[in-house]
Parts: structure tokens; C-alpha cells; sequence
């Protein structure tokens, strides 16, 4: 996966700081956030021990960005980490389940500003590709047919693609960057994985598992993925950015 991703993001780079000599500014900084699970990457707890979702809540996130400001446009660049959770019943009233997912995401793409004349803010739009790294564990207690215990989520990358908007301000002498995002996680290269645990069930809970199961049928307690999921989320970010 990160071959794939290099093979997209390293010619847009080359491409963009080939033509450095027109650059007008630069901007590096750090921030932190929320981010809401959209999509099958929320729902409630049962929902991910039926297969259907991943039972997620809100998260905070940490992120460093950069900022090239070229004539015709600016381009970006984002490290962030999203620290994903969510807790309850894994049956009607039955059994407890807790999720961590970790999400490591890497963008980069354009932005365009919109101008305001007199303004004392500065208004953009972005695209962005982005490399998406998940990682976790899950723990289970009490519940049907799993054994209690707490299990690692083999770690797994995907590419995806957004969009966001944000605004460029100044506040009491600092550099300050709102931005909002809708990051699509796993656009590409969805895939079921088996762990060969002891006990089949614990393979759909111990890997990311965003493509439907092979070997699905109604009513197979062991084989109950029946759907590819769609992993996505909205993010919201406040940046302070130091000029370079």
C-alpha cells in the first residue's frame, strides 16, 4: 500500500517544488482537533460485533501542517493522528466491547484561497490525497461465543481522498488556521483478512476487515461481514502556523 501511495504523491511533489523559484511563502505549524466517524465508521458497539459497523465515537486529534504559497496556489502538507473509541453492550443488553482504532494520516494537495478585499480573514478550498494507517484493539467480556480478552487489530493502510475549506486569521500576534475536512479513509484497496485464531469468530474483530467475507452466508455465526464498509470522517482543526 504505501508503494502505491508513494507512486501517486512523489510526481505531484516533484512537480510542485520543481517550481520553487515562484514560491511566495512558506508556513509550518501544529494543532490539535475533533473528529466525528461518518459513514459505517460510527454506530454503536453492536453494530460492530454484527459486522455492520465499527461502533466509533468522537476523537481528538494532534496534526503538524505545512504550508508552500506559490503564485497560482498553495499546497499543503498534513501529518495527523486520530485517537478513535467507542464502548457498550456488544448484544442487546449482553456482554461488554471496547474499540480503540488509531488512525495515522498523511495528506498532501492544493489549496486555493479566496480573495476578500479588506478582509482581516483569508478563505480557502483543498483537496487532498491521503495515506491512512489503522491500528487498535479490542476488548471483549461476556460475550457470545468469544473468549474474554483483550486482542490487537492487525494494523492496516488504505488511501483515500478529501476535501476541506478553511480560514487564515490573525489573533493577538499569532498565525491561526480553521480548517474543516472530510477525509474518505478507504477509498481504495479494501480487503477481508483472517488471523487464524483459535476461535474463527475473532478474525472479523482482530483486523480492519472493510471488504465483505468471502466465505459469507445468512446466518453463519463465523461468516457475517456481508458488506464492504466505508470508513470516512469529518474533521475540524485549529492550526498555529509560524512563517519561514
Amino acid at each position: 500500500m504505501k508503494k502505491y501511495f508513494l507512486l501517486l504523491v512523489i510526481p505531484f511533489l516533484v512537480t510542485i517544488f520543481s517550481v520553487n523559484t515562484n514560491a511566495q511563502s512558506f508556513q509550518l505549524g501544529a494543532g490539535i482537533g475533533y473528529s466525528i466517524p461518518s459513514g459505517d465508521f460510527g454506530g454503536e458497539t453492536p453494530g460492530f460485533y454484527n459486522g455492520a459497523e465499527y461502533g466509533m465515537g468522537g476523537a481528538f486529534n494532534v496534526h503538524a501542517k505545512a504550508r508552500l504559497g506559490l503564485v497560482f496556489m498553495n499546497v499543503f502538507g498534513e501529518v495527523g493522528y486520530n485517537f478513535y473509541s467507542g464502548e457498550g453492550n456488544a448484544e442487546v443488553n449482553k456482554g461488554n466491547l471496547k474499540v480503540t482504532n488509531n488512525v495515522l494520516s498523511i495528506k498532501v494537495g492544493p489549496e486555493y484561497s479566496i480573495s476578500i478585499p479588506m478582509s482581516p480573514i483569508s478563505p480557502y478550498v483543498q483537496g487532498f490525497i491521503a495515506y491512512n494507517s489503522f491500528s487498535g484493539k479490542v476488548n471483549l467480556n461476556g460475550v457470545s461465543s468469544v473468549p474474554s480478552g483483550e486482542y490487537d487489530i492487525e494494523s492496516a493502510s488504505r488511501i483515500g481522498l478529501g476535501l476541506g475549506a478553511g480560514v487564515l486569521f490573525k489573533l493577538a500576534g499569532l498565525n491561526l488556521d480553521l480548517n474543516v475536512q472530510y477525509n474518505m479513509m478507504n477509498l481504495f484497496s479494501k480487503e477481508f483478512t483472517t488471523q487464524g485464531t483459535s476461535h474463527p469468530i475473532l478474525d472479523n474483530f482482530t483486523a480492519l476487515n472493510d471488504e465483505k467475507d468471502p466465505l459469507y452466508a445468512v446466518g453463519n455465526s463465523e461468516h457475517f461481514i456481508g458488506d464492504s464498509r466505508n470508513i470516512s470522517a469529518i474533521e475540524l482543526k485549529l492550526s498555529v502556523l509560524f512563517g519561514l
